[in-house]
């Protein structure tokens, strides 16, 4: 008798995730409405990581949603932040109460190139912004950078700009710092990817370290 309840307990169990599992939505179905053979959402692109980072540091990426009214550069594109833990071993993206651009683990942070590619528009940002207000009307530090098939990545508030336009460069190579201008309230890097008319989510290449050496 207890064997026969052990294994009813587990056809149950085994109809329960069979159940949850047919809940779950393929491909098609989370993605109805759009037509996936040309859907924007799959491209991807593969980049070296954004942000040289010190020891017991880490970095924190939020991925922005997709709106077509957005440009290009906002489709699709992720914000890059250095953070490290407290003692509680909690992850925080300042020291002290963040007031200043100082406080964040990420200022003045090196920025490294994508991947191999030509520097084709360079903007120095004209002004910094304090934590917590934007200032949307001055320039940005932007870097655009363009691989040999026509595929854009542009470094948003970033400041200290290393290279020129016309520059080539190889992936991981220091092309800024990190910096807080224009669209920002706090230091970190703005990301983002198309080529032509279609936006391109990023995917960070996790190896990179092992393939630089």
């Amino acid at each position: 008798m207890h064997s026969v309840k052990i294994n009813l307990a587990r056809l149950v169990g085994l109809s329960s995730f069979i159940f949850v599992i047919s809940l779950i939505p393929n491909l098609a179905e989370a993605q109805r409405g759009l037509q996936l053979e040309d859907d924007t959402l799959s491209k991807t692109v593969l980049i070296h990581p954004v942000i040289q980072i010190g020891e017991n540091q880490y970095i924190t990426t939020r991925e922005h949603t997709y709106r077509s009214q957005l440009q290009k550069g906002d489709q699709q594109a992720r914000d890059f932040l250095v953070a490290a833990t407290n003692k509680q071993g909690i992850l925080h993206i300042y020291k002290n109460d963040g007031k200043f651009n100082e406080d964040y683990f990420g200022w003045k942070k090196n920025v490294m190139a994508p991947f191999d590619a030509e520097v084709k528009r360079v903007n120095e940002a004209d002004s910094t912004n304090k934590p917590g207000k934007m200032n949307s009307d001055v320039q940005p530090g932007l870097v655009f950078l363009e691989k040999d098939n026509g595929l854009t990545v542009v470094y948003a508030h970033v400041r200290d700009i290393k290279v020129e336009k016309g520059d080539r460069v190889k992936a991981g190579d220091i092309v800024a710092k990190v910096g807080n201008n224009g669209n920002s309230i706090a230091p970190h890097v703005h990301v983002g990817a198309w080529k032509g008319a279609t936006p391109y989510q990023i995917q960070i290449d996790l190896y990179a370290k092992h393939r630089d050496k």
